[in-house]
């Protein structure tokens, strides 16, 4: 009878860890989605083109990625947002933030295309997809192009 009990509250013990674990859910993930293109008529897609996430070094709420895109020329990120440390006035305890200041860039071969830098980045929100506009290879530049 006392195992029974002990398996019991173990499972439920499990159950209850299992469920109330919050990474993964939407509210602390965010995703990017956009389409390369190889033409500037922009109708045929670009695939294996490099999209690199770029973080701050400063912040460690969210890690650098670097994804592909697929034959249709799409690339699609998820970012997993991390709880931080707050700062010496903010108390104790952890925070995990509802946005985070991100940079984005393409690369193929020696080009790169910068969306936006780092220091002028997007601003992405927990549970939300952010789209960014189509671009073309002939759009790349040696030095990384901007929009």
């Amino acid at each position: 009878m006392k195992r029974t009990i002990l398996v019991l509250a173990a499972l439920i013990a499990l159950v209850f860890l299992v469920g109330c674990d919050p990474f993964g859910s939407d509210a602390t993930m965010g995703y990017i989605t956009g389409t390369i293109y190889v033409d500037a008529a922009m109708t045929i897609p670009a695939e294996g083109v490099g999209v690199e996430l770029i973080a701050n070094p400063d912040s460690s709420s969210f890690f650098s990625q670097t994804v592909f895109t697929n034959t249709a020329g799409v690339f699609f990120m998820e970012i997993q947002f991390f709880p931080s440390i707050p700062d010496e006035e903010s108390g104790t305890g952890y925070v995990l933030p509802s946005s985070i200041k991100c940079g984005l860039a393409a690369h193929y071969g020696q080009n790169s295309y910068v969306y936006r830098p780092v220091e002028d980045g997007f601003i992405l929100e927990a549970g939300d997809t952010l789209t960014v506009w189509p671009v073309a290879l002939a759009d790349f530049g040696g030095g990384g192009q901007t929009r």
